[in-house]
């Protein structure tokens, strides 16, 4: 099961270390949270996606060499499907594995051992640059550009394609967030009620987990298609799509 490191920093970026090894795992959670980082452990491929299915992270920092799983093919299911920063920690310090830990989606590669400091730096100002980026927080929304077609929500494909046709894949809970937003369009959805469809605790961390899966999925679509996604934030009520959508 995996360890909680119990930080109760609402603004400190939230990092989910995943590590095999139960003394170094414990060193660097320790380590990471007197930091400043709100730091969840996982041992295992299994428990990192147990645990960003509960709440998103703002980072991921993955060993390699797991029990259950390549971490490489962590690493590029990660990037396909989050906008979580990624930073790869392993022994393997030759230059293919580098390569190959880039080419499947780590934003920084740490060679072990590593300065405990030095780590969380490169930590913090990741979600720094994360948070900086396009619609970064919560209360921020992006341009949309007007156009006469619909947004098109493709249930069989799990995929949401912009009025000019391009399509994005969804994650289940981004698809989920899309259809709990598009039953009324224009109409804002209450806060405590996508909490209860999204299955987030509704709680302080379960809000900021809706509030980063609405971030990141602006920030996916329009990264992908070249226009904003319509979902806008209603100050003190919840969320509402606000251009016309078609289901299929």
């Amino acid at each position: 099961m995996a360890d909680v490191d119990t930080n109760s920093d609402t603004d400190a970026p939230r990092v989910v270390l995943v590590e095999d090894d139960v003394d170094l795992r414990e060193l660097l959670a320790q380590c990471l949270s007197s930091q400043g980082l709100a730091v969840t452990t996982a041992g295992s491929g299994l428990e990192l996606y147990r645990q960003i299915a509960k709440e998103p992270a703002d980072i991921v920092i993955l060993d390699i060499g797991l029990p259950d799983q390549d971490g490489y093919a962590i690493a590029s299911f990660l990037r396909a499907n989050t906008n979580m920063g990624l930073i790869i920690l392993t022994a393997r310090s030759r230059v293919d594995d580098r390569l190959k830990g880039f080419t499947s989606g780590a934003d920084l590669y740490f060679v072990k051992p590593v300065d405990c400091r030095e780590l969380a730096v490169a930590t913090i100002n990741l979600a720094r640059r994360l948070s900086a980026a396009p619609d970064g927080g919560e209360g921020q929304t992006l341009p949309t550009t007007p156009s006469s077609d619909p947004w098109v929500l493709d249930s069989a494909r799990w995929s949401v394609h912009s009025p000019r046709g391009l399509p994005v894949r969804l994650t289940a809970k981004e698809f989920d967030l899309v259809v709990a937003l598009t039953q009324d369009p224009g109409r804002a959805v209450d806060r405590t009620a996508l909490l209860e469809m999204l299955d987030y605790a509704n709680t302080v961390q379960g809000s900021r987990g809706l509030d980063a899966l609405v971030s990141r999925l602006r920030r996916k679509i329009e990264a992908a298609v070249g226009e904003a996604f319509p979902i806008q934030t209603v100050h003190a009520k919840g969320y509402l799509f606000s251009a016309p959508i078609k289901q299929l």
